[in-house]
């Protein structure tokens, strides 16, 4: 065997690797009897498997590293051999140089060829079986080969292979190397490698110890409750390496308080869950902990270890009607990262710890949010999860949550196989947002399930006086709409103790807005909320096919909305912006590249904070300049012009007012802008001086914008458009004075086909606001009636608009003609409000409904750009209830008091970003 190739790809006289001897002649091919693995962090975190066959280091890299669970089969890819004396390396290769990063000696031990004498031959064969002998790897194993080099594909040096662990004595379900840090030969871990710090052995410290980074731990008082994080509806399954992935459980969410031996139980609205779990209630010796907070989700298990809420209701029976809250979606049970199949396969009966009895129950903990005198919450959930997976302790009903990394797509298979209602998807590097809906953590389901309230019921046809079906509905724009009537899934004890709970609440008039004509209805006061499985949403907003699941009492029904599933992909970007702004900073003040869990860095070129608005350090610097000059923001150097020039003299509001808006607002504007060229509308002379259009962006702009060139154009010079993906770009527009930008409404990758439906109304010089809202009002009716879901906003000068998402295959002919036929009926109603003539100066100063708006060449403001009107007006989105609001007006948001709003009511525009609709006929 050969050091050849192992020598060729590096220089000595600058990496600390050995050169090593060559192997001597007559080398025993039986091998030496040592194995060694080292924790590799180069471009990616790997494990190299290396066993002492003929002389050299037989050697294979596999990217997750080998697992004790004979489930899940490890990829390994056979690398050049290397030299004995590399049994013992640990250190960083410098960067520049073959596979720089850190190394430390991850285990060491014997290893035993099984079934051969000759183990270089078996490799050559493509099978070697194996016994490893170490102090974290032990037992049977195989590697199989699948690839053989040169079998082409664009990658004829490479060797694939398969690393299995056989089931045996040694064998661990869902056991992650990722749980087990430092090296065996120091006891550092990568990082103190990195850092260069001293070899510290502490046999005494929990292997995961070293692994948990706590440095955004807050130290402070343990409050009594932290309103519990949700999860965002998704429509789809998906595979990337800095997501973490657990099963989404059907029980009831609970957070456990733990001070000084004693615990309280609380439900996700602050309701006392001892009550109801009083299996939970004692001491909590379950957790080496004298103050915690752990969130989790109970669930009652049937024969195979499955969790089932109505088994979880028959098991409390009327206590499971109080106030128990539920619907989180959490971990598996399967501890630590295994492969997605097989983690998920045993998810269920790995959380059972009791003897499978139908209805037992489970504490399923999957987040820790303080411990001993520290908040975790700012602390990566990745980290959270080890650090709670430490300090918990073996119990017969509590037991931790798990997850895989990576493989979502095969996980939410494998879930849908055991019959579990989905998968929870939580970015690796996030936070814990305590009372919000975050996008950072996913729900994707197998089937659709949705909280309604009751806002009436009816008899069966069999007895006036017994239930028959609900008749419910979901709340939208502050008004309730009917949704359908629920029959199926009452059974006689279901029925009797909704009735006992309706009958009180019966009232002489029905709260649906508009009124169902429904016939025998006894309407009562809409407060109880109930969750209902169902096959689809119809196009007039009923439940098809619905199915009573059971009682949510704890539940705010006025809270109660129609759930619509976000793009996963527009989703996954929006958490991984934020997990970004947030991530810890390199001495020179930018954050660390790279995502910090299995993706590969930018090149520095492009690297950028990105989407995440301006950090409170890149404000202050902002606020240090002074005319102008250098400012790094978003990883971007910019140099920045007439900071103190005047630009909206009425609320003497300069270009750095402007700029700071911008780089604030940038989370919530940046995901409206994703992928679409802009028309920018610049005012360098402020606004109160005529703007001019620019679609071309300048040559003299910065190299490191994105632009976008057009094609196909035939009959004028193809424009080359600006793409805003980054907050830099965003302060680069504020600096140009480009203040009232219009996005394309279709994306670049199919230019010809838009995503929104725009209705414009556009008042005329006689049209009072007044009338402007009458229109927009008829507007909410028809689409209402439609059973098509548009987003309102004012346009921060005159007009109000609405933007209805739809799915990108109709092409802008079709959807101006069906924006057209909309606005001629709601034009017809209140006919002295509009006129269809094109010309402005023929309109007789009426209201135009805008429909041509619908156009490849033509587009609307932004969502919260600034038009040139007093203190900076921000077309701003609005709910469809503020069209009541006597105060609003269509300017009555500017760059000053929309961050505040923001802040309060979150993006009121999310919706055109998700949920994309087929448009019904018109006819």
């Amino acid at each position: 065997m050969s050091l050849e190739r192992y020598r060729e790809k590096r220089h000595f006289q600058r990496t600390p690797e050995p050169a090593g001897r060559p192997p001597r002649a007559g080398a025993d091919p039986r091998g030496g009897g040592r194995f060694v693995v080292q924790r590799h962090r180069a471009t990616r975190l790997h494990y190299d498997v290396r066993l002492e066959i003929g002389g050299v280091l037989m050697s294979w890299a596999v990217p997750k590293g080998p697992t004790l669970d004979p489930g899940v089969r490890r990829m390994a890819v056979h690398v050049e051999d290397h030299p004995l004396e590399y049994f013992d390396f640990e250190g960083t290769i410098p960067r520049g140089e073959y596979g720089a990063g850190d190394v430390i000696v991850w285990d060491w031990g014997r290893f035993e060829p099984e079934g051969t004498t000759d183990p270089g031959a078996a490799v050559r064969r493509g099978e070697l079986k194996f016994r490893l002998i170490g102090e974290k790897l032990a037992g049977s194993w195989v590697l199989v080969r699948t690839r053989r080099a040169g079998a082409g594909g664009g990658r004829d040096d490479r060797e694939d292979w398969l690393l299995i662990k056989h089931r045996d004595d040694a064998a661990v379900e869902g056991w992650d190397p990722e749980a087990y840090p430092r090296s065996v030969k120091t006891g550092r871990t990568n990082d103190e490698v990195k850092a260069d710090a001293p070899a510290v052995w502490r046999s005494d410290a929990p292997a995961d110890e070293a692994r948990i980074d706590l440095a955004r731990a807050e130290p402070g008082p343990m409050p009594d409750w932290i309103e519990p994080m949700k999860a965002t509806l998704a429509d789809r399954p998906f595979d990337d390496p800095d997501w973490l992935f657990e099963v989404k459980w059907d029980g009831y969410r609970v957070e456990a308080v733990v001070r000084d031996g004693r615990l309280r139980l609380w439900t996700r609205n602050r309701q006392d869950a001892a009550t109801y779990f009083p299996e939970l209630a004692a001491a909590p010796r379950w957790i080496a902990a004298n103050e915690a907070i752990v969130d989790g989700e109970v669930v009652a298990l049937d024969g195979e270890g499955r969790p089932r809420f109505t088994l979880l209701q028959e098991r409390l029976g009327g206590k499971a009607r109080g106030s128990a809250g539920r619907r989180h979606g959490g971990g598996t049970g399967t501890p630590g990262g295994g492969g997605a199949a097989g983690g998920a396969a045993g998810a269920a009966e790995a959380s059972s710890r009791e003897d499978g009895r139908a209805g037992s129950l489970a504490y399923q903990v999957f987040d820790l949010l303080y411990l001993d005198g520290r908040s975790l919450l700012a602390v990566p959930l990745e980290e959270r999860k080890r650090l709670l997976q430490l300090v918990l302790r073996e119990d017969p009903i509590v037991t931790y949550a798990g997850h895989v990394v990576g493989d979502g797509v095969a996980f939410f298979e494998a879930a849908g196989e055991r019959g579990l209602e989905g998968m929870v998807a939580k970015l690796r590097a996030s936070r814990y947002e305590p009372g919000r809906r975050s996008e950072a953590w996913l729900k994707i389901k197998h089937w659709a399930e949705q909280e309604v309230v009751v806002g009436g019921w009816t008899s069966r046809k069999e007895s006036s006086t017994d239930l028959g079906s609900l008749v419910v509905g979901v709340y939208e724009d502050g008004r309730l709409r009917h949704a359908g009537g629920v029959g199926s899934g009452l059974d006689a004890r279901t029925r009797a103790d909704l009735l006992a709970r309706l009958r009180p609440l019966e009232t002489a008039e029905g709260s649906f807005e508009p009124a169902p004509r429904l016939p025998g209805v006894r309407w009562v006061t809409p407060t109880l909320v109930v969750r209902v499985s169902f096959s689809e949403w119809t196009r007039d907003g009923h439940l098809r096919q619905p199915v009573y699941r059971g009682l949510e009492p704890d539940r705010d029904a006025r809270l109660v909305v129609r759930e619509t599933a976000v793009g996963a992909a527009t989703a996954r970007r929006t958490a991984e912006r934020t997990a970004e702004r947030e991530r810890p900073a390199e001495p020179d003040g930018r954050p660390t590249p790279g995502g910090g869990a299995g993706r590969p860095a930018p090149p520095p070129e492009t690297a950028s904070t990105g989407r995440a608005g301006a950090t409170a350090d890149e404000l202050r610097a902002l606020d240090g300049l002074g005319a102008g000059g250098s400012w790094q923001i978003g990883g971007r150097t910019l140099q920045l012009t007439n900071l103190d020039k005047v630009l909206f003299p009425d609320g003497d509001l300069t270009k750095r007012d402007l700029v700071r808006y911008f780089v604030s607002i940038a989370p919530v504007l940046l995901p409206h802008l994703v992928d679409r060229p802009l028309n920018l509308h610049r005012y360098p002379n402020g606004a109160g001086h005529p703007g001019f259009w620019q679609k071309d962006i300048p040559a003299s702009a910065p190299a490191w914008l994105r632009r976008w060139t057009e094609t196909g154009v035939a009959d004028r010079e193809a424009n080359t458009h600006l793409v805003a993906d980054s907050v830099a770009s965003l302060a680069w527009l504020a600096n140009q004075a480009a203040f009232e930008f219009h996005a394309w409404t279709a994306r670049l990758e199919a230019p010809d086909r838009p995503t929104f439906a725009l209705i414009d109304i556009d008042p005329g010089e006689r049209t009072t606001w007044d009338e402007t809202l009458v229109l927009a009002r008829l507007f909410r009716t028809a689409l209402g009636h439609l059973g098509v879901r548009g987003s309102p906003k004012v346009t921060g000068r005159h007009g109000i608009q609405v933007w209805i998402p739809i799915v990108p295959h109709y092409t802008y002919a079709e959807t101006s003609a069906w924006v057209e036929s909309l606005s001629r009926a709601v034009g017809a109603i209140e006919p002295s409000l509009v006129s269809w003539e094109w010309e402005r100066a023929r309109r007789g100063g009426l209201a135009r409904l805008d429909y041509t708006q619908n156009a490849p060449n033509k587009t609307l403001v932004a969502a919260y750009a600034v038009r040139p009107g007093p203190a900076a007006p921000v077309s701003a989105p609005i709910d469809w209830a503020e069209l009541d609001d006597p105060a609003l007006r269509p300017d009555r948001w500017t760059i000053l008091s929309i961050l505040p709003r923001v802040a309060e009511r979150g993006d009121l525009f999310a919706g055109v970003l998700r949920d994309p609709q087929e448009l019904p006929s018109l006819e």
